[in-house]
């Protein structure tokens, strides 16, 4: 269902230096002083030999061999006026004895295999690990490099083609300012703090496409809302609002850097959002147990209903009295439709512990059960699509703030694109997964039979005896299916079939295929040319300084950390 969020694996090419074989001559121009720099160095270390630097000027360098007697010697000058370095003069062979030479493993430094790793891997993101470039710059360069030289080293690589965090943030008004400009209907914001120097420092990101805000419009009102660690130089948490469309798949509504999970943070989310999706008794919002998420909620939507995502509470419960057997259970009472099932699953849930029937009825049976829920969440009983976003994030979560913005970008227009042609193909009255779930429903009831009780109402007796009561009418069901989900189940299909009546007729508008068009109907556009427009100065001369906190030395962590009750889990189950 999600097959338009798997990236390909990048494929690591072999480790040449220079596509000129790393040869040093008369007349060869570099871009740089420090690319001729790096390129000397890379030379002497792939044929084994030392040098130092005799002279250095504003405009030049002299590199020589450290024996006196040798003759090995490079002259390099700035080209005047480009700021280009030539090669001007160059007596390459060596009078010295081999022993002179071996010093040349330490121009192995972390700057000069950054240079290697950026002429090889124009996209650093798919560019080895630190571990696999360990042995990259072994095979080639025949050096040992440490696990941490090959970790600074991509870092550095990173910075030098991405540019440096620091940056990032500086570019960010202007660069949202064009996003803007090209998405009409986009809402981004920035809050910012005062420095104890009295300058601005960036603090939340509010970002929402003006596609997306349209596009929700015509989902079910279900929010997820959710979030997840980010691994630039300067922390924060990306914090995410998002629902479902038609076909069952993730539709992200908005996007917020944040600098951590707290209730500040959450409540000036959401008081975003709020702005365009409106407080209503109609709207649910899906998370997990987080207490600042509560108390956000309670505050900015005290008129929605709130509900815990049950794989996060079968965690908790399993964590707290280490019984499998009993989450499972826990898992089956809140999925369980009927409020008849419920109460029968619930009263076995404390009948194998009462701790646990306490503890779920301290934390609200409204909050966690579908049965006992006062709104209606659909088919959306966990916070899985939250972390399937997330992992679509994954690559872009690593990067600075300005590329995580971009990635966000570029991800959202593929996804819009790709869907509004798979949705603008499909000829059936309703979407494609719901077509699926309808015909799996149907499957579910062969054997019954039907009697009619008036028109529209009809009572359906299973293979086991089992009754339903369906009324077509109001598109209702005694097993609660019906109703709560807003797709007929196999009960009011059957008695659909003994009136004639077509079943896609009985399926809720949020999952029609004209719905599905409509959601994605916006285009969500790159961002504009600053070139072609007159930027504001408000906008232009923003000095934008980055948070106050930043992340701890050594190498960066790529998994999160679990929350209370959470285990690692290698497939995500999805609940209907």
């Amino acid at each position: 269902m999600f097959d338009d969020t798997s990236y390909d694996a990048a494929e690591i090419p072999d480790m040449d230096v220079d596509e000129d074989d790393g040869r040093i001559y008369v007349g060869k121009v570099f871009g740089s002083k420090e690319d001729c720099q790096i390129a000397l160095a890379i030379y002497a270390i792939k044929h084994q030999f030392h040098f130092k630097q005799a002279r250095t000027k504003v405009d030049s360098f002299v590199v020589e061999c450290p024996d006196e007697h040798c003759d090995w010697r490079v002259t390099a000058h700035e080209v005047r006026g480009c700021g280009y370095y030539e090669i001007r003069k160059a007596q390459l062979d060596h009078l010295c004895p081999y022993e002179s030479r071996m010093g040349y493993k330490s121009k192995a430094t972390s700057r000069v295999i950054a240079a290697v790793y950026r002429s090889k891997f124009g996209e650093p993101g798919k560019g080895p690990v630190p571990r696999e470039l360990q042995k990259l710059v072994l095979e080639d360069l025949r050096i040992t490099a440490s696990y941490m030289k090959c970790y600074r080293a991509k870092e550095k690589a990173v910075i030098g083609i991405r540019g440096s965090d620091e940056d990032a943030y500086s570019k960010l008004p202007e660069y949202l300012y064009m996003l803007k400009l090209a998405n009409p209907g986009t809402v981004a914001d920035i809050e910012t703090e005062a420095d104890d120097d009295g300058d601005e420092r960036f603090l939340y990101l509010f970002l929402a496409f003006g596609a997306s805000i349209a596009g929700f419009k015509k989902l079910r009102h279900v929010l997820v809302i959710d979030g997840t660690h980010l691994g630039g130089k300067y922390k924060g948490v990306l914090l995410t609002a998002i629902g479902q469309d038609a076909n069952f798949q993730i539709f992200p509504l908005a996007f917020e850097v944040v600098d951590a999970e707290n209730d500040e943070a959450w409540t000036w989310f959401l008081q975003k959002v709020e702005r365009i999706l409106a407080d209503s008794p109609q709207l649910a919002i899906v998370s997990d147990r987080a207490s600042s998420i509560a108390t956000a909620v309670a505050r900015v939507y005290p008129m929605a209903h709130h509900g815990a995502c049950i794989v996060h509470l079968a965690r908790n419960v399993n964590s707290r009295y280490s019984s499998k057997e009993l989450a499972k259970l826990v898992t089956t009472a809140a999925m369980a439709h009927r409020p008849q099932e419920y109460k029968e699953l619930y009263s076995k849930i404390r009948a194998t512990s009462s701790a646990c029937g306490v503890y779920l009825g301290n934390i609200g049976v409204s909050h966690w059960s579908r049965a006992e829920f006062r709104g209606n969440r659909y088919n959306i009983m966990t916070s899985n699509i939250a972390e399937q976003l997330n992992k679509a994030l994954l690559e872009g979560r690593n990067r600075t703030i300005i590329e995580l913005i971009m990635f966000i970008q570029r991800m959202m227009t593929r996804w819009f694109c790709a869907r509004r042609k798979k949705a603008e193909k499909h000829r059936g009255i309703v979407s494609i997964e719901v077509d699926k779930e309808m015909t799996s429903n149907m499957a579910t009831v062969k054997g019954s039979k039907i009697h009619s009780v008036s028109n529209w109402c009809t009572s359906t007796v299973g293979k086991f005896g089992a009754k339903d009561q369906v009324m077509l009418d109001e598109k209702k069901c005694s097993c609660k299916y019906f109703e709560n989900i807003k797709i007929p189940c196999g009960h009011a299909m059957i008695a659909a079939d003994g009136i004639g009546l077509p079943h896609t007729t009985l399926v809720g508008q949020c999952y029609r295929t004209t719905t599905w068009r409509d959601t994605y109907a916006g285009v969500i556009y790159p961002e504009a040319n600053p070139r072609d427009v007159d930027i504001p100065e408000d906008v232009g001369e923003c000095s934008l300084l980055p948070p106050l906190t930043k992340r701890p030395a050594g190498r960066r962590r790529k998994n999160m950390i679990p929350s209370t009750g959470e285990f690692s889990v290698s497939v995500i189950v999805w609940f209907r």
